[in-house]
């Protein structure tokens, strides 16, 4: 049984070349594409996977993966955008895609992700999987510059605690979590705690700019 495959871009010339695309690949058909996510959301189609555009007017693709995935929960979504910003691919990530091709290369990767996400698998064309691994190397740098003892103070932090429960946790003292605290603002260049959350965590304090 071929996996039914749907295209939702804003661009019908570009959306109609990748249905062309994903008939020509044994395996896979596809019959139907969306101008926009709300058109989708509005319809009946079932598809296995989706090939979601993020820039759209209406709803962006950022804004319609967790509607998407509340509809359609065993789908497959994989981002084809020009959109390759860090935070951008991490938010598609983080909110269920388990594909991302940059949409330069659509037609080099198309079966490749397709045979992968179809088997239940995940896949980024290079260019962004290089950019995931490189945000994660430098989180893991940044990490490694502090001492333990900042270490289990900034993940005290991120876990939400209060400066009195790491120092329990610990068996610290309050001017010790203090002190370390400072310290580990200075070493990072930061001024708060969600900026060491956003830092050390990969969280974004804002939403990708879409």
């Amino acid at each position: 049984m071929d996996y039914k495959v749907i295209v939702i871009e804003d661009d019908a010339v570009f959306a109609k070349l990748q249905v062309n695309a994903v008939n020509n690949l044994e395996g896979f058909i596809c019959e139907e594409y969306y101008l926009n996510p709300i058109e989708f959301l509005n319809a009946k189609s079932k598809p296995d996977i989706i090939l979601l555009d993020l820039v759209m007017p209406e709803m962006n693709g950022l804004d319609a993966i967790i509607p998407i995935l509340d509809k359609h929960p065993n789908v497959a979504i994989v981002i084809n955008s020009i959109k390759d910003e860090t935070d951008v691919i991490l938010s598609a990530l983080k909110q269920g895609a388990v594909g991302y091709i940059d949409k330069q290369n659509f037609f080099e990767y198309l079966e490749e992700v397709l045979a992968s996400v179809s088997n239940g698998g995940a896949f980024m064309t290079p260019k962004i999987a290089r950019k995931v691994f490189d945000f994660f190397q430098k989180q893991k740098n940044h990490l490694e510059s502090l001492t333990k003892r900042e270490t289990d103070v900034a993940n005290g932090i991120i876990d939400g605690l209060s400066y009195k429960l790491i120092a329990t946790r610990h068996n610290i003292s309050l001017d010790t979590v203090r002190m370390n605290i400072r310290s580990i603002y200075k070493k990072l260049k930061i001024n708060s705690k969600s900026e060491l959350i956003s830092l050390v965590s990969g969280t974004k304090t804002q939403k990708p700019n879409l």
